[in-house]
Formats: structure tokens, sequence, C-alpha cells
């Protein structure tokens, strides 16, 4: 049963990344276009520089060009992002909940 939360528990987090960062990435794009603009400049820039600096041979690189675009770069960015703040929200989550319910009794 452990590992079936854990896998739910993990899953969960996945998902709800996802979907945060995809509202993440939709609120600076209408709230901020210059913003989101400049990200997918840079993701551009990092592309070029990832390609060129590659040690990949030419029919990998291919597909990397093919497969890889600046949108992907930016919507990682914003999942990992959301991540990161669903890591520090539970673990405050948990830590506030160990604080309070196994404390020792007082005397």
């Amino acid at each position: 049963m452990w590992f079936f939360s854990s896998l739910l528990r993990a899953g969960s987090v996945i998902f709800f990344s996802l979907l945060l960062g995809a509202l993440a990435m939709a609120y600076v794009g209408v709230e901020y276009p210059g913003t989101l603009d400049q990200m997918l400049d840079r993701a551009s820039d990092f592309k070029t520089w990832l390609l060129a600096n590659s040690q990949l041979e030419t029919k990998y690189n291919v597909w990397v060009k093919f497969l890889v675009q600046e949108q992907q770069f930016v919507f990682m960015f914003f999942v990992i992002v959301m991540r990161l703040a669903l890591l520090i929200i539970f673990a405050m989550i948990n830590g506030l909940y160990r604080w309070l319910w196994d404390m020792p009794p007082q005397a």
C-alpha cells in the first residue's frame, strides 16, 4: 500500500506541476507578452548554442532540430519553477503538520 500511495503522490505532483506550469505560461503570455517574447528569444539562442556546441553527429543533430522547439524550453522552465514551488509548499505543510501533531505533551 505504501508503494501505491507514493506513486499516486508523485504522479499528482507531476500532473499539477504541468497544469500549473501551463497556467503560469498562459498568464505571462496574456499579462506580459513582451516578457514571454524575450523568453522565447532566449530559448532560441539556447537552442542555437546547444546545437552548435553539441558533439552529436549530423544524423542525430537533425532530429534534435526537428523535435526540440523553443516553446518546449520555455514550458519546461515554467514546469520546473512550479515543481519547486510545490516542493516548498508541500514541505511547509508537512513541517507544520509534524509540528502541530507530533509535539510532546506538556507537563
